[in-house]
C-alpha cells in the first residue's frame, strides 16, 4: 500500500486494500464504515469502482431481530476478474461463472 507525503494512507486505498484481501467475500457496510470513514465510505467504494476498475457488487437484505423488528443489511463484495473460490466455497446465490 503506498504511503503519502503526510505519512497517511487515503481512505480510498484502505478500502481498496480491504476488498483485495477479501476477494468474493460479502462485507457488511458497518465494517466498511470502520475502514473508509463513517460518512465517506460509499464514496470510497465508488472511487474504487471508477478509478481502479474494481467490480464491487452490492446486495441488500432484510432480517428480523429477536423482537420481530425488521432491519436492513447492506453488503458488498469485490469480484476480481477470473476469480473462482475453492470448490465448496461458492456463494449459493451467485456462483462463480467460470
Amino acid at each position: 500500500m503506498p504511503t503519502f507525503p503526510s505519512g497517511t494512507t487515503p481512505f480510498r486505498e484502505m478500502v481498496r486494500s480491504y476488498f483485495e484481501q477479501r476477494p468474493n467475500v460479502w462485507i457488511d457496510a458497518e465494517q466498511l464504515q470502520g475502514v473508509g470513514g463513517r460518512h465517506a465510505w460509499r464514496t470510497r467504494v465508488s472511487e474504487c469502482r471508477r478509478q481502479h476498475g474494481m467490480v464491487i457488487e452490492n446486495r441488500v437484505r432484510r432480517e428480523e431481530n429477536l423482537f420481530g423488528n425488521e432491519y436492513t443489511i447492506s453488503e458488498y463484495r469485490y469480484v476480481p476478474a477470473g476469480y473462482c473460490p475453492p470448490v465448496g466455497k461458492l456463494d449459493e446465490e451467485q456462483p462463480c461463472p467460470f
